[in-house]
């Protein structure tokens, strides 16, 4: 029983206290210094994590460590730490120990210099610092033998003086080196007390200069401060009618000294143009500030009249350029005219303004030349003078259309015979073709047909007589090859183009007397569409050497055939009128159309077989020739001229107005002459056709039909 009982009361007592005790803790975790770093509640029976201590500079943590003094079942613990120490060592001269000090972190150790041993060395510090020690170090003592080398130096870098000096010693600075455009301020270090090697180097200090700037009446406008050899900014100057600043007196870059500087000034002369209303130049006149200026007569432009200029022209102050203002006449003219399309010109072009110079004209003359395969154009006085048989014989027979179309007898118009047309071919007389062919010249006297074969008769028909080549013009040079069986045919080189021309109708004459004649310093030019001379048939664009002249009239050298066929001239006097030019004519729009129209109306005639007729090419050439062009005979040697030439695919009513009027314009077998634009806006061209009446015309590119076209020859 009493058992029984001591073991209840036990338990009892076990679950008084169980009832009793707290179930949880708080601990506490303070720093070095009483401040709570953490605070942590843990279970009874629970590991205690502690957490990381806090560094602290020049301690080492030792431990959590409680507070014994903690009357709770609340529990603090303290971080504890040791303080850190450093060893200290000194060594002397011979790297022996001489001091050991333990010094506590941050303090300092003690200087132990009065135990050092000195004899030959001079002492002059320690390696190390050891104030505020924050590691272990090694101190050893710094010294030196006593010797130490001074250098100054000039404004080069260059050695001014060298010297070696002992321990302490004072050393005399040079005298100053001189450095342009500076000023001596010292030396960057002092050597009254030399402890170490120097060297030393002067201290100089830039000059600075005045430029003073001033005006022409000697008002100061600008103070600068250059330093030396800088360059100084040019101010700006007030303005001065009539005058434009030049220069300063004096340079004000390179800045060496003070300086006074003035402007200098040079008058302004100003240029006045006066122009047309094309923008050519009448007159240039030049002008001081405020002149007058005097207008020139205002020139005649055709189908205008002059009205005004048009800016004020007195007092001036500026470069001018005072333009011709002038109102347009009424159009009355005639379509069919030249006026009428001169007259529509004139608004976007100046009609009488040359279009190419000679030199110009003679650039596209050589072009025509360049090519022969192309162009089919020879300078006659070029040929060579000889010939070889094979190529004589090569160009007559290369006309082969004997056969091609029926050939009748020019007098009865009855077809020929086999054996009549063998008889033409025998007449070419190939068979007395020498080996080497002497070339001969001679000068056309009349109006000459160029044949395929030495005979008159013609082939297809007579209107388009497939035998006619061309004609030649009276004073025209050729080359002279070789003669008919018959003796009455020659075959003969033109300017552009080669066949049989009937020899009454050509006076043989020496090399020398054809370039004379074709060369000659001064030419009378044949401008309406023919004049009769002599009783010969004289077309546009031949021309006849200058013998004389009088207001009046020209005498002429005109080219005559004697009874034996060579060449005689006669001094032949014409009158000087609309039928001839003194040279050629200039080469503009004004001129070009004049002489177009001229031929406006003549028949068509192919090769130029009747004497009043010319086909298309023909027409082309007889406009051109008057200004001296060289031109190709046939339209597909025309729109071939290199440079100059090209082919187009179709051009229409807007399109054609990217070419100049003047352009030719090529179809297949066929050439044109633009002429423009109607009042309408409509392109226009004229044309030497076999259409309609046959004969020269004006039509509209739409009638025609623009999708026909191929090629243009821009003649400018």
């Amino acid at each position: 029983m009493k058992k029984i009982n001591f073991i209840f009361i036990f338990l009892f007592i076990l679950a008084l206290v169980s009832c009793t005790t707290p179930t949880t803790y708080k601990v506490t975790f303070n720093d070095m210094n009483g401040e709570i770093i953490e605070t942590k509640e843990i279970s009874n029976g629970q590991t205690l994590s502690y957490p990381a201590p806090p560094k602290v500079e020049g301690y080492k943590f030792v431990s959590w460590t409680k507070d014994v003094n903690s009357t709770s079942s609340n529990v603090i613990y303290n971080a504890t730490y040791d303080r850190l120490k450093f060893k200290v060592v000194f060594y002397d001269f011979n790297n022996q120990i001489l001091d050991q000090q333990e010094v506590y972190y941050g303090e300092s150790a003690n200087d132990p210099e009065d135990k050092l041993e000195i004899n030959d060395f001079v002492f002059f510090g320690w390696d190390k610092e050891f104030e505020s020690v924050k590691s272990n170090l090694e101190v050893k003592p710094l010294f030196d033998d006593n010797k130490y080398i001074v250098k100054y130096y000039d404004a080069l870098g260059e050695v001014l003086l060298e010297t070696e000096v002992n321990y302490g010693e004072k050393v005399d600075a040079p005298n100053a080196p001189e450095k342009e455009g500076y000023i001596f301020k010292g030396w960057s270090a002092k050597s009254d007390n030399v402890t170490n090697d120097l060297s030393i180097y002067p201290i100089y200090e830039i000059i600075v200069y005045t430029v003073t700037f001033y005006d022409e009446f000697g008002s100061v406008i600008a103070e600068q401060y250059i330093e030396y050899g800088k360059s100084a900014t040019s101010p700006t100057l007030p303005p001065k009618e009539g005058y434009k600043f030049v220069k300063w007196d004096e340079k004000i870059t390179n800045i060496k000294s003070n300086l006074e500087v003035y402007p200098i000034y040079e008058e302004i002369i100003y240029e006045v143009r006066f122009v047309d209303m094309y923008n050519n130049i009448i007159k240039t006149e030049e002008l001081r500030y405020g002149e007058d200026a005097t207008p020139p007569t205002a020139p005649t432009i055709s189908y205008y009249t002059f009205n005004r200029w048009d800016q004020d022209y007195r007092n001036v102050t500026k470069n001018m350029t005072i333009k011709a203002i002038y109102n347009k006449e009424n159009n009355s003219y005639n379509t069919s005219t030249a006026d009428y399309w001169l007259y529509q010109l004139s608004s976007k072009y100046d009609i009488e303004k040359t279009l190419l110079s000679d030199e110009g004209i003679n650039s596209f003359n050589q072009k025509v030349l360049s090519d022969y395969s192309l162009t089919e154009v020879k300078d006659v006085l070029a040929i060579p003078d000889t010939a070889t048989n094979s190529f004589v014989k090569n160009m007559i027979e290369a006309y082969t259309n004997i056969n091609k179309y029926t050939v009748y007898n020019h007098e009865t118009n009855q077809a020929l015979t086999s054996s009549e047309k063998t008889e033409i071919l025998n007449n070419r007389n190939l068979n007395n073709i020498p080996k080497t062919v002497n070339v001969k010249y001679g000068i056309i006297t009349d109006f000459a047909w160029m044949r395929s074969y030495p005979t008159n008769h013609y082939s297809s028909k007579y209107s388009m007589d497939r035998f006619q080549e061309t004609t030649l013009n009276v004073g025209e040079g050729v080359a002279i090859y070789h003669i008919s069986l018959d003796g009455e045919w020659l075959y003969v080189q033109a300017e552009n183009y080669n066949g049989w021309v009937e020899a009454k109708y050509i006076a043989e004459c020496s090399f020398d007397a054809l370039e004379a004649f074709a060369n000659p310093a001064e030419r009378v030019l044949v401008i309406s569409d023919y004049v009769v001379i002599e009783g010969s048939h004289v077309r546009m664009g031949q021309s006849f050497p200058l013998v004389s002249s009088n207001e009046s009239t020209y005498t002429i050298n005109f080219p005559t055939r004697t009874l034996d066929g060579k060449l005689e001239l006669k001094e032949i006097v014409v009158n000087n009128d609309n039928n001839y030019s003194l040279g050629y004519l200039k080469y503009n729009y004004k001129n070009v159309f004049t002489q177009a129209f001229k031929l406006l109306g003549i028949d068509y005639s192919w090769g130029d077989k009747e004497k009043d007729g010319r086909d298309c090419s023909s027409t082309m050439n007889a406009i051109y020739r008057c200004f001296g062009f060289m031109m190709p005979r046939n339209t597909t040697n025309q729109v071939a001229i290199p440079s100059f030439g090209s082919k187009v695919s179709g051009l229409s009513n807007s399109s054609i107005k990217n070419y100049k009027p003047g352009t030719m314009i090529f179809t297949s077998g066929h050439v044109m002459l633009y002429i423009g634009e109607n009042a309408s806006g409509e392109a226009y061209l004229l044309h030497n056709t076999t259409s309609g009446n046959g004969e020269c015309i004006l039509q509209s590119l739409n009638s025609y039909g623009g999708s026909k076209i191929i090629g243009v020859l821009q003649m400018q």
